[in-house]
C-alpha cells in the first residue's frame, strides 16, 4: 500500500521544512535543496534569514557532475568506497532503474535518506571534505551503474568504489601501494646488483678465485 499518498499534508510540509534545514546545515547548494524539497529560491532565502545562516555558509556555483574527484587520491578512493557502502546500508542506492522518479533522487524520501548517509559518513570520518552534493552525485551514479559501482578488490576482496569505465585492474588503495612498493624494491635490488657487477663487488663474478 502506498502510504506516501495518505500522508497528512501538514506532516509532509513539516518534513519538507526539516529536510530543508538539514540540507542548509550540510551546506547543500540551493539547486540541490530545490530539487529535494521543491522550495523556491525566494523561500530558501527567507528560511536562511530566519535561521540566521550567513551568506558565506554555503557552496556556490553548479553542483559537481564528474566522478573524477573520488579517484583523485588514495584517501578519496577509500572515502568514496566507505560512502558507497553507507549508501547501500541506508538504501540510498536505488535498485529500481525503471522508476524514473526514484532513479533521479529528486523526492523527499531520497533527500532524507541522503541526509542520514551524509551524517553517518561524517560521524565516521569527521575530517573528510566530502560535500553533500558530491554524495548525492555518488548515490545517483551508483543507482544508474554506468560510470561507478560498488566492487571488490582483485587482491584482498575488500569493498571498493569501482570506475566502470577504467580498463585497469580494480584494486584498493592499500593493495595498490603494496604493489608499487614491491615494484620499487625489486627495481632497487636489480639496480644494486647491476652496480655490483660493474664494480667487481660482491655479487659480481669479476675478481673471484672460486
Amino acid at each position: 500500500m502506498n502510504t506516501q499518498g495518505m500522508e497528512d499534508p501538514g506532516e509532509r510540509d513539516l518534513r519538507r521544512l526539516q529536510l530543508a534545514k538539514r540540507l542548509v546545515s550540510h551546506e547543500a547548494r540551493t539547486q540541490t535543496i530545490y530539487r529535494l524539497t521543491g522550495y523556491t529560491r525566494h523561500r530558501l532565502a527567507t528560511l536562511r534569514r530566519r535561521w540566521g545562516v550567513s551568506r558565506d555558509y554555503r557552496h556556490r556555483g553548479p553542483a559537481p557532475t564528474s566522478f573524477s574527484a573520488f579517484f583523485r587520491s588514495p584517501r578519496m578512493r577509500s572515502e568514496g568506497a566507505s560512502a558507497a557502502a553507507i549508501c547501500r546500508i541506508f538504501e540510498a542506492v536505488v535498485t529500481r532503474p525503471y522508476d524514473r522518479q526514484h532513479r533521479d533522487l529528486n523526492d523527499l524520501e531520497s533527500g532524507e535518506r541522503l541526509c542520514e548517509v551524509y551524517e553517518a559518513f561524517h560521524a565516521c570520518f569527521p575530517g573528510s571534505a566530502l560535500e553533500f552534493d558530491q554524495l548525492m552525485l555518488l548515490a545517483m551514479g551508483l543507482s544508474k551503474k554506468q560510470v561507478v559501482g560498488i566492487g571488490n578488490c582483485a587482491n584482498c576482496n575488500c569493498t571498493i568504489l569501482a570506475d566502470l569505465l577504467s580498463k585497469y585492474q580494480r584494486t584498493c588503495p592499500l593493495c595498490q601501494r603494496r604493489s608499487m612498493s614491491t615494484q620499487d624494491l625489486k627495481s632497487t635490488t636489480e639496480d644494486q646488483a647491476t652496480e655490483g657487477n660493474d664494480a667487481g663487488e660482491p655479487g659480481s663474478t669479476q675478481g673471484r678465485l672460486f
